[in-house]
């Protein structure tokens, strides 16, 4: 199945796309807000496919979501479709560490003008809205600052985002060459490997026009304007309608139930402790 730039743009709500560098942060900030950021799949205990048919009809047909090798699989093919020049990169998560794991988180470099930028819609939660330029000056973008400083120790590029108690790192990632089947080992990885979170733990993540919607085994979050809103999602009814109405994903009605299952489940596992 070809990639189709004009089913894609109406899917993440565009009309047309410029291929500068306003165009990339409208591409970036639209597929995040659109696409929304989750891990159904490894949580009911599937390995997704990312071959482009699997993920053209689950993205845009099926008008689900997926997590980094779906969502940046997908925006992969819009930049080569607008002609950006790109190259793929695994990157080491970090979330405060002083250092990464495994390389499993797959974004992209984008060069343009001379400048070089990190362009992902992929990671989820704290993720900036539109791309970073790769350089340790501060950023604004929205409500946060983020930047990119590089670490001469591990070889890395890592990004970072500001805080209160100062700059936090997301993740870290170099120049190493990317192939399939180093994209295929690590999706397999985060979606089957007890080490990693994806399997056991279920997770939502949608931009909204002021802020993100949010969601972690049970607990969602709506946050945006100096405001924020924290509440639990009971049963199959709160989940389907959070879902459907909320994220505009297009689950159908076994899976919503498998995922309410698994989270009850889970909930009253002895020694089980989750944020709900």
């Amino acid at each position: 199945m070809p990639f189709d730039l004009a089913a894609y743009l109406h899917r993440i709500g565009l009309q047309t796309c410029t291929s500068d560098l306003d165009g990339l942060k409208k591409l970036q900030a639209a597929q995040i807000s659109a696409i929304p950021f989750e891990n159904v799949l490894p949580f009911l205990g599937q390995v997704p496919g990312l071959d482009p048919e699997s993920i053209w009809q689950k993205l845009v047909m099926e008008r689900c979501g997926g997590y980094c090798f779906e969502l940046n699989a997908l925006l992969g093919d819009a930049l080569a479709s607008l002609g950006y020049s790109t190259r793929k990169v695994l990157a080491r998560v970090r979330m405060g560490a002083g250092e990464g794991g495994a390389r499993t988180h797959l974004a992209f470099v984008v060069t343009l003008e001379g400048d070089e930028w990190l362009v992902d819609a992929g990671f989820g939660g704290q993720a900036p809205a539109e791309p970073v330029r790769i350089s340790d000056a501060p950023q604004p973008i929205r409500d946060q600052s983020y930047r990119i400083r590089f670490e001469e120790a591990s070889g890395e590029h890592v990004l970072e985002r500001a805080t209160g108690e100062g700059w936090f790192p997301l993740y870290g990632f170099d120049r190493v060459d990317v192939r399939p089947a180093d994209i295929e080992a690590a999706n397999f990885l985060c979606a089957a490997s007890p080490k990693q979170s994806f399997a056991g733990s279920m997770k939502f993540y949608r931009l909204t026009d002021t802020g993100f919607l949010s969601f972690l085994d049970g607990r969602a979050r709506l946050a945006g304007n100096g405001d924020k809103r924290v509440w639990l999602i009971r049963d199959t009814e709160d989940l389907d309608d959070f879902m459907r109405r909320d994220l505009g994903l297009g689950y159908g009605d076994d899976t919503i139930r498998a995922i309410a299952k698994r989270l009850e489940d889970l909930k009253n596992a002895p020694n089980q402790t989750t944020t709900s």
